[in-house]
């Protein structure tokens, strides 16, 4: 097993004559102080080796000859620490303390400074242990994070050693020039301020890193006649900690944007409701029969229900052979709710045991989203819906139904007051959590497997919890993200630093998911922003979630495979924007957002609902009335399910301006296809009716003309005639939807009339009118509609004299500029471009 702490902690008092050192008083004493203070409050345990040997068993006074740490000695711990021989393995992190004297020497021309050893012999040129070496040590050392102090004259020559590559603390209690000071008999001066700062006690977290124990001696030592140096690493190294050391468990306990489950795994990390949890099961012993429980988005009431009280219930503690009761599986109601319903319902009948008495075995349904009965369905599936949960409950005395919606949909209930008379009283209110309770959600779970959390950083989570109602689902995935964090660090601790540079409570979310769709190619791109569009339902006041097939999107721009491919890295556990759920006996896939927390505070996609907003309506109407074709056989000529009129023009309009996006499923597409079709050839027999009235019209005021002209007068009316029956036809070819034969027929009238100067009253009135209908109405210059399917491309040639147009008709037709058919090139076997 690879060694994780170790430490070296060297102290020499003892120094020879021939040294030309005095003895010290205190430097093996603060040595033996480290180590307590190392093994009584290490943030993890630290193998301890000292130097001389039994200096943390002994005092110092007992040590005599003992007391002596000669270089050799020095060295070869020093190596072992850092450097030891195969087949041993360095630790992760090691730390070496050194208190005794330093001296600044120059050998062969170069200033070197020495940890003075209890052997050394300057007159022969041994000056104790070289920092040159140690720094040699370092850098070739594999250990990972390299703790080193030392309390001696010169020591400040330490950071021109300063290691690459690696987590390090680096301090020294003087400047490379500069001699220390030792108060006889108490402490080091360095020491003293650096054991104050190892303890936990003296920092308002309860934990010590290297970025505070540098802050905190730097203050301390401000004052003093020496000067501190500190080099540290930009990651912290955890030190010290005052709180009990409790085995970790390598798993994380906060469950990001999903829902608390009723799993234990789930439960036992589920805090902060306990007052509420104690509610419900007390309103289930009062043996109500349908609760509700309401909360605003993010508030944790399906959370409360499942991990709270369905937990509690199972366990049997709080309700005597609860444990025993039939627990059905929890479900939303969808977009087919009695469905959802039915299969609950017989599948539970399938699982439950049939015992004697299996009529009194109480059983527990729980509805969850219920507000999806008003978003997701149609009125009357609704209260088909309502009447079978009413019939449930008046014919079945042992079933408990709990029902989590939101509290903003409470106002729709009350259309439904049967529904209402059985719901039990008061209803449940999931408010925001308190102080405390956000403390106990932010802390309890990570106790329970050994994780630790910064008291900064707790108490800027509670700050910035309790200011913003909702955020429960920001606040449990960040707190993921986080443990994700101290993981890749390899530590069992969330730092505040780093919860800042995630962006708090609002950003860490904003910032992931903007990773993930920043990593995604541009056409995964567009795919991604259809479908966490298409998993919104549009509100008139909040937008929810919304559940889809991936089978229902395949269309003309995406494809099966492509949209199955973009929904997995949505949804990969390293994501989890949206989830991927397999709908019982079916092959296909249901998707769903992961939370409507990403809905309401991710600002991309925000700003992609602000964006195509009208759009998403439109959609959602077309998709809808294409089902409804395809629930009623597909009828290609029946024109009251098909789109016409108005209808189709605000489909085209789509078509124009978002079909790009690629939004709209295979079947609305269809669907589209079909009505224009039928609507060309509609509007071919109008226009063959139409014009054979005309000509009735026309050919009776030229007959009137020429046989009933027999004076100035009547050649007068007979011009009048011709005026209104120019205008008559322009109102029937209006009417017709031929708005641009209209305005023609409404100017030939017009010409006229301003050579008939003696028209007056309702026919010059009504031919104005006529003239500015059609104006109004006119969408076209020129019709080309020889294509028999949808044109998807146009282009102008150079001098602007012919019109090219492609089509999924597999043709491609040359115009002249005014509309004039001149050639079609056929032979394409795809659609043409």
């Amino acid at each position: 097993m690879i060694p994780k702490w170790e430490a070296l902690i060297v102290g020499i008092n003892r120094y020879p004559e021939h040294t030309n050192f005095n003895d010290l008083t205190v430097a093996a004493k603060d040595g033996k102080n480290v180590a307590q203070r190392l093994n009584e409050s290490g943030y993890e345990p630290f193998r301890i080796q000292d130097l001389p040997l039994g200096l943390t068993q002994k005092e110092p006074e007992e040590l005599s000859s003992r007391g002596i740490v000669k270089l050799e000695e020095l060295r070869s711990a020093v190596a072992n620490l850092f450097n030891p021989p195969a087949p041993n393995q360095a630790p992760e992190t090691a730390l070496f303390f050194f208190s005794g004297h330093g001296c600044r020497q120059e050998v062969d021309g170069i200033e070197e400074v020495f940890l003075v050893t209890s052997d050394a012999f300057p007159d022969v040129g041994i000056y104790g242990y070289p920092l040159r070496e140690l720094g040699e040590q370092i850098a070739t050392s594999s250990v990972k994070k390299v703790v080193i102090w030392l309390d001696c004259c010169y020591s400040g020559e330490l950071l021109n050693f300063i290691p690459t590559k690696k987590i390090y603390c680096l301090i020294t209690a003087t400047r490379s020039y500069e001699p220390g000071v030792e108060i006889s008999h108490e402490q080091g001066v360095f020491t003293k301020a650096l054991l104050a700062g190892l303890n936990p006690e003296n920092h308002p977290d309860g934990i010590v890193t290297s970025h505070n124990l540098a802050e905190f001696i730097e203050q301390r030592m401000s004052m003093t006649s020496q000067r501190p140096l500190i080099a540290n690493s930009e990651q912290a190294i955890l030190l010290t900690t005052l709180f009990p050391k409790l085995s970790f468990q390598d798993k994380c306990p906060y469950r990001s944007l999903s829902y608390f489950t009723a799993k234990p795994e789930d439960a036992l990390v589920f805090h902060g409701r306990s007052k509420l949890t104690e509610q419900l099961i007390g309103r289930v012993k009062t043996k109500d029969r349908l609760l509700m429980v309401l909360g605003a988005s993010g508030s944790g009431k399906s959370s409360l229900v499942r991990a709270g009280l369905l937990y509690q219930l199972k366990l049997g503690q709080a309700i005597a052979g609860s444990d025993r009761w039939h627990y059905l599986e929890p479900f939303t109601p969808s977009e087919i709710p009695w469905k959802m319903l039915q299969e609950v319902l017989e599948k539970g009948e399938g699982e439950q045991n049939q015992p004697e008495n299996s009529s009194k075995t109480r059983v527990v349904m729980m509805i969850d989203q219920f507000e999806e009965c008003f978003t997701m369905i149609k009125p009357y599936q609704r209260q088909e819906f309502f009447d079978r949960l009413i019939e449930l409950i008046e014919n079945t005395n042992n079933l408990i139904v709990l029902i989590a919606m939101r509290s903003d949909f409470r106002g729709w209930l009350q259309e439904y007051p049967k529904l209402v008379e059985k719901i039990n009283r008061p209803l449940i209110n999931v408010e925001h959590l308190n102080c405390q309770e956000i403390e106990e959600a932010i802390a309890k779970p990570a106790e329970l497997v050994g994780l630790r959390i910064e008291g900064r950083l707790k108490q800027q989570l509670i700050n910035d919890v309790e200011d913003y109602p909702g955020s429960l689902p920001l606040l449990q995935y960040t707190l993921t993200e986080l443990w994700k964090q101290s993981r890749q660090q390899q530590e069992t601790f969330l730092r505040l630093e780093t919860y800042q540079q995630l962006g708090g409570i609002e950003g860490t979310l904003e910032k992931r998911a903007n990773q993930v769709f920043d990593s995604l190619s541009p056409e995964e791109q567009s795919v991604a922003r259809r479908l966490l569009l298409e998993l919104t339902q549009v509100g008139d006041t909040l937008d929810t979630r919304r559940r889809i097939r991936l089978g229902q999107l395949v269309n003309s721009h995406h494809s099966l495979e492509l949209l199955d491919a973009v929904s997995q890295k949505l949804a990969s556990s390293d994501n989890r924007l949206i989830t991927r759920s397999h709908e019982e006996n079916s092959q296909d896939v249901v998707l769903d957002v992961v939370h409507e927390a990403l809905i309401r505070h991710w600002g991309r996609l925000v700003e992609w609902k602000q964006t195509y907003r009208e759009a998403m309506v439109v959609e959602r109407k077309l998709e809808a009335a294409a089902l409804e074709w395809q629930q009623k056989g597909k009828k290609r000529d029946d024109v009251g399910l098909l789109l016409q009129g108005g209808r189709l023009v605000e489909a085209q309009e789509y078509l124009n301006e978002y079909g790009k996006l690629g939004m709209l499923n295979g079947l609305a597409e269809e669907y589209i296809e079909v009505s224009r079709h039928k609507h060309k050839q509609i509007t071919r027999n109008r226009r063959l009716v139409a014009g054979a009235f005309i000509g009735v019209l026309v050919l009776g005021t030229v007959v009137s003309t020429a046989f009933g002209l027999q004076s100035s007068k009547q050649a007068r009316e007979a011009r009048r005639g011709e005026i209104e029956l120019l205008s008559q036809s322009s109102e029937l070819l209006f009417t017709l939807e031929q708005p641009f034969d209209a305005l023609k027929e409404s100017l030939r009238a017009v010409r006229k009339l301003n050579k008939a100067y003696w028209v007056k009253g309702d026919t010059r009135v009504r031919v104005i009118a006529s003239l500015r209908q059609s104006l109004y109405g006119v969408k076209e210059f020129n019709s080309l509609d020889r294509h028999t399917a949808l044109v998807r491309s146009v282009a102008f040639s150079p001098d602007g004299e012919t019109i090219a147009t492609a089509s999924y008709d597999n043709t491609a037709k040359l115009w002249n500029r005014e509309g004039q058919h001149l050639y079609t090139l056929t032979g394409h076997s795809a659609r043409a471009c």
